[in-house]
């Protein structure tokens, strides 16, 4: 399997597999990885990482890649309906990922290119190594990040930054991606994924319930205007205030202990 996942104290990691490529996707990974993501229950974290040296560095352009064949008739004979299925079934893959009701996180080192920074773009929050090679480079060979690149990065950093990075194809570094609002974290080269881990674990430690209703607030309210965004987090907090996990945490901070969550 191209894509393995390994789950441990709350906290699935999803591993991008195929080293011998720099991880990049071919039209199985891409399909394991949906599966891989929607066979994903019961853990407070999903951290997506890279098998070796990378993340990922992109599409498999190789001739060999199956999706070349479904793609042909786009590619050679303009068809829009093959270009459309193609770029749905892919979109359906990064969307499984994106609908897990849990934090997640991208662990990036190396190269984290094309469709690989697409995967990324869909997690929660990203990890970079400060050495990592980040970029949509799409139109380098006349196509566009269409599978969720061009609407997430703009929420990200703006439509100015987002189309500097996808009209010049340029790549940017962990600390520029930092700096750009790309990932939420710079790591020294070769922790991007022992940060992540460290940071789930922060997060396993806090209310279950209580991280996936703000969780959900972010995400619903970031499209949203400020009042209905306002109206979410309010709903959020009742339910939260009212779940019991209060009762838990109130209690064991006044006994000076870690919380003992039911879920």
């Amino acid at each position: 399997m191209p894509v393995h996942s390994e789950t441990r104290d709350g906290v699935t990691v999803l591993t991008l597999d195929r080293p011998s490529r720099r991880n990049a996707l071919d039209m199985q990974m891409w399909r394991d990885l949906r599966q891989a993501a929607l066979a994903v229950e019961d853990v407070r974290v999903v951290i997506v990482t890279g098998r070796g040296d990378h993340f990922c560095a992109g599409m498999d352009l190789n001739p060999d890649n199956p999706l070349f064949a479904e793609a042909a008739p786009a590619i050679a004979d303009g068809d829009e309906t093959a270009a459309r299925h193609v770029i749905l079934e892919l979109k359906s893959c990064v969307q499984a990922l994106a609908d897990l009701p849990c934090p997640t996180i991208a662990a990036i080192e190396g190269a984290c290119i094309g469709g690989g920074l697409e995967v990324a773009l869909a997690c929660d929050m990203r990890f970079a190594a400060a050495n990592a090679s980040l970029g949509l480079l799409e139109v380098r060979i006349g196509m566009i990040p269409d599978l969720g690149g061009c609407a997430r990065l703009t929420r990200l950093v703006g439509p100015g930054r987002a189309a500097d990075l996808i009209c010049t194809a340029r790549r940017i570094d962990g600390d520029d991606a930092l700096r750009l609002g790309v990932v939420e974290r710079v790591a020294s080269p070769g922790t991007a994924l022992a940060t992540a881990r460290a940071a789930a674990a922060e997060i396993v430690a806090n209310g279950p319930m209580a991280v996936r209703l703000a969780l959900n607030a972010v995400r619903v309210g970031a499209d949203l205007g400020l009042a209905e965004a306002l109206a979410i987090e309010t709903r959020a907090g009742v339910m939260a205030l009212t779940s019991g996990e209060p009762r838990e945490g109130v209690t064991a901070f006044l006994e000076k202990r870690a919380p003992r969550w039911d879920s």
